[in-house]
């Protein structure tokens, strides 16, 4: 959110580009910070902290003092038009003011705007006095002991690491403020406005309580003032809330809810600052200022550990979960709330899984779908992946994707849905009468899906597998064929011998892929005339391919299909039934390639 280090210069602390809520989180956020958990590192001296804390926020904190604001710019405005700012009212009421928030730096600056410099330096011995006065509460704003802290940067003033020496030099630095605001000779001789305004930047310095009083707008100012002014030393917490509601009995205020907010953060009210953050700041807010309120440094006053009714877990968890949830209503924020669920050991689980349920897959990208895989699986969430696999290979499927659909099935484990995948898939491309034949039209809108599954090597069981070994089938004896014709007639072959013995590899090839189909199972019964009708050139080829063995394996197969043995005379049918032939010439290859593979084996031996 940013902070503003060096916060001497109050243009870095306009509103402009953050809006009020942020900035509003921004102040409380930082004061709990000091009152919970930064107390150690400053010893528990709060002046310092809450000035400085003021100095960063003053926009916000004093947007309702319009005064205020119109006296910065009235400064500004006067110091680069005016040449004799210090005749201006809102000159000294500004400088005062700034002086009781400790912004010693721009006061200095504007000082040195003061006319009686520009006259000394013309030899003006009129203006001596005046010079005298700029120069020793010059030098006072220069010494102002200041206590060092960790975001005490670029403030002037002499700093201190040991309160005890603080208060030593600061004894002596006051006795001698003391001192000059009692020199009635060099006031007189100053005269006019710049003594009048010269001892009330005194009497801030010194400490005067009616002069703070009178130049602070806001009982948040006094509280700051006083705290850096009048007791630097302030330590104990019961008193520095004693003093916040003196100053608030004294300007007014505390009826806003960031005055209750602030005045809840002093009190170390941890319950209702949680109360009071959660109707005034929002989600983000209660997810993260809960690791303030629990930190080990507040452990006088935690953040309570009981379980929240009807929810299971503490409150740290409870508003943990809350904001999670609603930043999962953006997608582009469901990784961030997801990190978020990980530190809720009660219900992170659930809640991830929930969200990922609700994740509107048919809106994501591939790569979304992938960094929500691997975050469930990082998050052990095994079942919440199957369950977004699902749904994406559904979708996937529902828009005409088979092949998306069928790698978010196997992501995801889902047997069922790729069998029914598979079965539909071979529906459309089956052909014929009875569907016994493969539509090649059809099939071959289906080759891309296939050469992939081959490609990837895991090949689901069923009806895809069918269509992939078919697929590979096909493949091979279209090689086979052109590489056939290649040889017979001496084209695009340089290595005849190769090319044969490639040739020879092919067929090999060939066997195996059809035994693997119709043997092994693969194949659907009501396809095996279908492929062996494929391979029947292979067959009534010179070369016996399959072997006596293999034959009488693929003749058991065709007999389970027919009441008819393969060597019994086939009745009389029409020449325009494609199906009977089919089979007719499968019994008839099957017969010559039995004779030539016996003969073949008789001759072998």
């Amino acid at each position: 959110m940013g902070r503003v280090d060096d916060p001497a210069n109050p243009e870095e602390a306009q509103l402009g580009v953050e809006d009020d809520m942020i900035l509003y989180r921004r102040a409380v956020w930082e004061l709990v910070e000091m009152i919970y958990v930064d107390r150690s590192s400053a010893h528990g001296f709060a002046a310092e902290g809450v000035a400085q804390w003021l100095q960063r926020n003053t926009v916000l904190l004093q947007a309702g003092d319009v005064a205020a604001e119109m006296q910065l710019d009235r400064l500004t405005s006067l110091l680069k038009n005016t040449p004799v700012p210090e005749t201006q009212p809102e000159y000294w009421k500004c400088l005062q003011r700034l002086v009781a928030l400790g912004w010693t730096t721009l006061v200095v600056e504007a000082l040195g705007k003061h006319s009686a410099w520009i006259q000394w330096k013309h030899g003006d011995q009129q203006a001596r006095p005046q010079v005298s006065a700029l120069e020793a509460v010059t030098l006072f704003l220069r010494t102002m002991p200041r206590y060092k802290t960790s975001s005490l940067q670029n403030i002037l003033g002499r700093s201190f690491e040991a309160m005890d020496g603080l208060m030593h030099f600061r004894k002596g630095w006051l006795q001698q403020c003391h001192e000059l605001i009692s020199n009635h000779e060099l006031w007189a001789e100053c005269g006019g406005s710049t003594a009048v305004g010269l001892l009330k930047i005194l009497g801030i310095l010194a400490g005067d309580e009616e002069t703070i009083e009178g130049c602070t707008g806001s009982w948040l100012e006094l509280f700051a003032a006083r705290l850096l002014h009048v007791y630097p030393n302030l330590k104990a917490f019961d008193e520095l809330r004693a003093l916040a509601s003196t100053c608030m009995k004294t300007k007014g205020g505390g009826e806003g809810e960031l005055d209750k907010m602030l005045m809840a953060i002093l009190e170390r009210d941890t319950q209702e600052v949680m109360n009071l953050s959660s109707n005034l700041l929002g989600p983000w807010m209660m997810a993260h200022v809960t690791e303030l309120l629990s930190a080990p440094a507040a452990a006088s006053a935690p953040v309570s550990s009981k379980e929240v009714a009807e929810f299971g877990s503490d409150q740290v968890e409870y508003y943990r979960v809350l904001f999670a949830m609603s930043m999962a209503s953006d997608l582009s924020m469901w990784k961030v709330a997801v990190a978020y669920l990980a530190w809720c050991p009660v219900h992170g689980a659930r809640a991830t899984e929930s969200l990922f349920e609700r994740l509107p897959i048919h809106q994501c990208d591939p790569r979304v779908i992938q960094q929500a895989l691997s975050c469930c699986d990082r998050l052990g969430l095994r079942t919440t992946a199957d369950d977004i696999c699902r749904r994406a290979g559904s979708h996937a499927w529902q828009h005409g994707r088979a092949g998306t659909a069928i790698y978010w099935f196997q992501r995801g484990g889902d047997e069922k849905r790729l069998r029914c995948l598979g079965r539909k898939l071979l529906d459309r491309v089956s052909g014929g009468p009875e569907g016994c034949t493969i539509n090649d039209a059809e099939f071959a809108k289906l080759s891309l899906v296939l050469d992939t599954l081959e490609a990837t090597g895991n090949i689901p069981h069923g009806d895809l597998s069918f269509l992939a070994g078919y697929h590979s089938l096909t493949r091979s004896l279209k090689q086979w064929k052109e590489m056939k014709w290649a040889v017979r007639n001496g084209q695009g072959v340089e290595d005849r011998e190769a090319a044969l013995s490639q040739l020879s590899v092919l067929k090999l090839g060939i066997r195996d892929q059809v035994l693997d189909l119709i043997q092994g199972g693969k194949a659907p019964r009501r396809f095996w005339f279908s492929i062996l009708f494929s391979v029947v050139p292979l067959m009534e080829s010179s070369d016996v391919v399959f072997n006596v063995q293999d034959t009488q394996a693929l003749v058991d197969c065709v007999e389970e299909l027919t009441p008819e043995t393969v060597l019994s005379a086939c009745p009389p049918v029409p020449m325009d039934d494609r199906s009977h032939l089919m089979r007719g010439a499968v019994r008839l290859a099957l017969v010559r390639n039995m004779a030539r593979s016996f003969s073949h084996s008789l001759a072998g031996t």
